[in-house]
């Protein structure tokens, strides 16, 4: 009984110890878990009146000597069939660089800071949204924590650095995923909410399968589906590269 209790006890204090940063830790490596993964994403887009554009897209990341590459290479509908988005990590610095590739004029540009923080093919996401923030670029503050979740805030280290002023995360702590995400715009107030409601378990890693993007200020919405992926397969440097981004 005693015994119970010290181990007990234990835990009691290692979950205290827990910080904001620790968790959004457990997050990125359970993600990368496997180095590789590749999956077919389906898009919908709707708009105020609930209109809605149909996207579908291949989507590959790799991971490797701490930097993430990735490539979106959207095949349907045919009017953006060929549209790409390449984006490279920096690993000396928190920068990401962007490149989008239209088909129409053949042409590969890559984004600025400002064309970063626009929105992603008309969708509720942004380009940096796609991209995604190391964990270096911002202070994470754990707020509380229940037998299910973890509640994480977010703060650009550098107000300059980012379109949001926070990100308040709810984590899972059965899966080492993020269950949902609260954008605050730069005047505090809240902007957008990304809540990831469907978890499956590919190859040993958690993987959500089913996200949606409601914008709060223009009542838009965007639903990512996933309806397909391979983790832990093979993919090569090439693809993830300029060469890679024009290739068809």
């Amino acid at each position: 009984m005693i015994r119970l209790f010290l181990i007990l006890m234990v835990l009691t204090i290692q979950l205290s110890a827990m910080t904001g940063l620790d968790v959004m830790t457990l997050v990125k490596k359970e993600s990368q878990k496997k180095s590789t993964r590749k999956a077919v994403v389906h898009m919908t887009i709707y708009d105020d009146q609930n209109r809605e554009r149909v996207r579908f897209f291949n989507y590959w990341t790799k991971y490797k000597q701490d930097r993430e590459d990735s490539l979106i290479k959207f095949f349907r509908p045919k009017n953006v069939k060929g549209t790409s988005l390449l984006t490279n990590s920096n690993k000396d610095t928190d920068s990401k660089s962007q490149w989008i590739y239209l088909p129409a004029f053949k042409s590969v540009k890559r984004l600025s800071s400002s064309d970063k923080n626009k929105s992603f093919m008309g969708s509720d996401f942004t380009y940096s949204d796609i991209a995604g923030r190391k964990l270096s670029q911002d202070s994470h503050q754990l707020i509380k924590d229940t037998d299910r979740f973890y509640y994480i805030e977010s703060v650009p280290n550098h107000p300059d650095d980012s379109i949001y002023s926070k990100i308040r995360y709810v984590v899972s702590k059965k899966y080492n995923v993020i269950n949902k995400a609260i954008f605050y715009d730069l005047d505090g107030q809240k902007l957008k909410t990304l809540s990831n409601s469907k978890v499956s378990i590919v190859n040993d890693v958690n993987v959500v399968m089913y996200s949606e993007m409601i914008n709060h200020q223009t009542n838009g919405r965007t639903i990512l589906n996933v309806n397909s992926i391979d983790i832990g397969i093979s993919i090569k440097d090439e693809l993830l590269s300029i060469k890679g981004l024009k290739s068809q």
